[in-house]
C-alpha cells in the first residue's frame, strides 16, 4: 500500500475487544461512496516498527484494542513542502464532524485527525479527558532523554531508567482527574457532545496551523503538574491554564472581589534549559542551524517540522534581529548529530548498519542515505569520517559535511 505524505488521516482506536459494526463505520465516514476514495489501514497487521514510524500508539493502547487509520490522499490542498509550510489551508470542519459522528456511532476510545508525515493533531475526540492526556503524554514516554519526572537529560536514559518510566506511564494518568485536565486548556477549542469530549486547534474557517498542535499537546500532557511520586493525586486547585465555562472553550469568569491597590512585583526571568548554544549561520543568504548533541531531540525535530522557531531558538543563542526575522520569514535548513542508526527509518523499518553500508552513497570520507526521521520527515543521513553520524536537510552531502568539519 502506497502512502502519500500530507494525506489526511482519520485515526480510530477502539475500546478493548469491541465489535466493529462495519455498516456503522461506513455510515460514520460518510457512506460507501465517500469511503471508496480512501485507503483503510489495519494498523494491527503492520510490523510494530512501521507503526512507530507512522504514528506510535504504545504504551497508550492496551491489549485487545484495535486501531484503524482511514487515509485520504485527496482531501487536502497540496502543499509544495509540508515541512516548510505549517498551515493546512483546507477547511477541515466537515472532516471533524465526520470524526465526531463516527465516534458517536461506534465504541471508539479515541479518535484523531492529523496528516501523514507531520507530528500533532488537528482534532481529538475521547470519552474521558484521561485518554486525551494519555495520547498527549506519548512523546514523554517515548523520548529516551526525558526521565520519569519529565526532566530532560543531556544523555539517553539507561535501559532500566527507560523501563521504569514506561511502567510509570499509567500511574501518571491517575494524578489529574478529568476536571483538572480540562481546566488546564486555554487557547484551544473544547466542547462536549453527549459523552464525547472534543478538542481541536482549527481556525474559524476550518484551516489548521500545525504549530498550535504543540500548544494543545503540552496543555493536555501537563508535565509541569507531575507528582513527585508517580500516581499520587494532585490536590484540587486552579490549573496553570484558564478554566473553561460550560464546556464551550470560554474562560470561566472569576467572582467579583474588591481590587487591592497595586503592589510592584518584580517579573521573574524565565530560566532557560541548560546546554550549549546552537550555531546559526547564513550561507548564500539562507539560514542554516548546526545543532550540538545536547540541543537536538524529538521535541526539537517536531518543532522544526512545524517551523516553531521560538521552541528551537533560545534567548541565549544571541541571534541578531535580522537573522531572527529571516528565520521566521524564510525558515532554515539544519544539521544535527545522530547517535544510533535505528533512530531513523527506511521503508517503515529502523535502519540497520548492514542496510546502511549496502545502500548508502559513498564519497571520500563520507557516506549518505535518504531516510525518515520520526516527528519530522525526510532527511539525509550522513556518516562523516572522524566526526560521526548526522541527520540534515541541507542540500548536498559534501556541503552538509563542511558544516561540521570545523
Amino acid at each position: 500500500m502506497a502512502l502519500s505524505l500530507d494525506s489526511l488521516v482519520t485515526d480510530l482506536m477502539f475500546q478493548a475487544n469491541a465489535a466493529i459494526d462495519q455498516q456503522k463505520l461506513i455510515e460514520g465516514l460518510g457512506g460507501q461512496e465517500a469511503l471508496e476514495t480512501k485507503q483503510l489501514l489495519d494498523v494491527d497487521r503492520l510490523d510494530p516498527r512501521a507503526e512507530m514510524e507512522l504514528s506510535p500508539s504504545m504504551p497508550f493502547r492496551r491489549r485487545g484494542e484495535r486501531r484503524l487509520m482511514i487515509i485520504d490522499d485527496k482531501a487536502l490542498v497540496p502543499r509544495e513542502d509540508p515541512q516548510a509550510d505549517p498551515v493546512v489551508k483546507t477547511d477541515l470542519r466537515a472532516a471533524k464532524e465526520a470524526l465526531i459522528n463516527t465516534c458517536t456511532l461506534l465504541p471508539i476510545r479515541l479518535g484523531r485527525l492529523f496528516t501523514l508525515g507531520t507530528w500533532g493533531d488537528a482534532v481529538m475526540v475521547a470519552r474521558t479527558a484521561r485518554d486525551l492526556r494519555g495520547i498527549a503524554l506519548l512523546p514523554y514516554a517515548l523520548d529516551s532523554q526525558v526521565d520519569v519526572d519529565g526532566k530532560r537529560r543531556q544523555t539517553p536514559l539507561s535501559q532500566k531508567e527507560f523501563e521504569t518510566k514506561i511502567l510509570a506511564f499509567e500511574k501518571r494518568l491517575e494524578e489529574l482527574d478529568d476536571e483538572q485536565i480540562i481546566a488546564g486548556l486555554s487557547g484551544v477549542t473544547f466542547e462536549r457532545r453527549g459523552d464525547l469530549l472534543i478538542v481541536d486547534v482549527l481556525e474559524e474557517d476550518g484551516t489548521w496551523d500545525q504549530r498550535k498542535s504543540m500548544l494543545m499537546e503540552n496543555q493536555l500532557a501537563a508535565m509541569e503538574r507531575f507528582s513527585m511520586l508517580p500516581g499520587a493525586p494532585q490536590p484540587k486547585g486552579p490549573a496553570p491554564g484558564a478554566k473553561l465555562e460550560n464546556g464551550k472553550g470560554t474562560p470561566a469568569k472569576a467572582a467579583a472581589a474588591p481590587t487591592p491597590a497595586p503592589v510592584p512585583v518584580p517579573v521573574p526571568v524565565k530560566e532557560e534549559p541548560k546546554g550549549p548554544p546552537i550555531d546559526v549561520r547564513e550561507i548564500d543568504g539562507a539560514v542554516v542551524i548546526v545543532f550540538p548533541a545536547e540541543r537536538f531531540d524529538l521535541d526539537v525535530a517536531a518543532a522544526l517540522g512545524k517551523r516553531d522557531w521560538d521552541h528551537v531558538v533560545r534567548r541565549t543563542d544571541n541571534l541578531t534581529g535580522a537573522t531572527r526575522d529571516k528565520l521566521h520569514r524564510d525558515g532554515a535548513t539544519w544539521i544535527a548529530p545522530l547517535e544510533f542508526l535505528s533512530e531513523v527509518f527506511v521503508e517503515g523499518k529502523p535502519l540497520t548498519k548492514a542496510e546502511f553500508e549496502r545502500d548508502s552513497q559513498k564519497l571520500e570520507g563520507l557516506k549518505s542515505l535518504d531516510v525518515h526521521f520520526p516527528r519530522f520527515g525526510p532527511v539525509m543521513l550522513l556518516e562523516i569520517a572522524g566526526k560521526g553520524r548526522f541527520v540534515t536537510t541541507v542540500d548536498g552531502a559534501e556541503r552538509a559535511a563542511k558544516l561540521v568539519a570545523g
